[in-house]
């Protein structure tokens, strides 16, 4: 990487990091992950409501792979807590992942099987159904101490229009504009995630224009593929015409 003429990283934290270990920071450029917005946009709301038996419901969802640093384990926990002030909320946890057995335990223990549902494995084409189902979608990073990464999940929660809660930590906070496009609370603030959850819970209204018309709008214009490959060209462009180019994406 230090001999590349240009080095594209996913967020500042990894551009950092690279600099550190020797890397000429002229050369790198920091690009976060973004989405296909026209597929995410696709709308199949119905049928997921339909089979999941959702449609009285606060749904409150999350999409992504069950590790400990994708905090699901402590969605839950924090679920737990919010099911007591509103009965009429669900959970929504699509995908599958090496803790499912665990929260599936503690869903049990908790008494919430009928107000939590995993639906395990899902083909990529339903994911766009499924996110249409939710009512607040949710990232619930754990604080983590080199939190690098460039979150796909917020910005696929984000062209969906989903109104979106996450932690504050990494990227995220740089992503999400706080009350603009999504709340976000302390990484490991259990009331601090309920309390977002009940504001949006209680006002359809606030929650709506957070989803469709702040959340869907930014993401659509700033995080897609398609204005990524732009910058990328915008950036090699100039080292080609100098008759030099070597990438790294990071």
């Amino acid at each position: 990487m230090a001999r590349a003429d240009l080095v594209i990283a996913v967020s500042e934290t990894l551009a950092s990091h690279l600099t550190e270990t020797g890397v000429n920071s002229t050369h790198v450029q920091v690009l976060p992950n973004g989405v296909d917005a026209r597929w995410l946009m696709a709308d199949g709301g119905l049928g997921a409501r339909k089979h999941t038996d959702l449609e009285n419901c606060f749904v409150i969802g999350f999409v992504g792979s069950f590790k400990p640093w994708h905090g699901a384990d402590f969605l839950l926990a924090a679920f737990e807590d919010f099911h007591r002030i509103e009965p009429s909320s669900h959970l929504l946890l699509i995908e599958d992942g090496p803790l499912k057995s665990n929260l599936q335990d503690r869903a049990r223990q908790a008494g919430l099987e009928k107000a939590v549902t995993f639906t395990g494995v899902v083909a990529h084409e339903d994911i766009p159904r499924y996110l249409a189902t939710m009512g607040v979608a949710v990232a619930p990073y754990p604080a983590i101490g080199n939190f690098y990464y460039s979150p796909l999940k917020l910005f696929e929660y984000m062209a969906a229009a989903r109104a979106v809660v996450a932690s504050r930590t990494g990227q995220v906070a740089q992503v999400i504009n706080h009350w603009v496009s999504g709340l976000l609370y302390e990484a490991g603030d259990r009331p601090g995630l309920v309390n977002c959850l009940y504001r949006l819970a209680e006002n359809p209204t606030f929650r709506e224009e957070l989803g469709n018309a702040r959340s869907a709008s930014h993401a659509s214009q700033a995080f897609t593929w398609e204005r990524n490959a732009a910058r990328v060209v915008e950036w090699a462009e100039p080292k080609v015409v100098q008759g030099r180019l070597r990438t790294v994406c990071a």
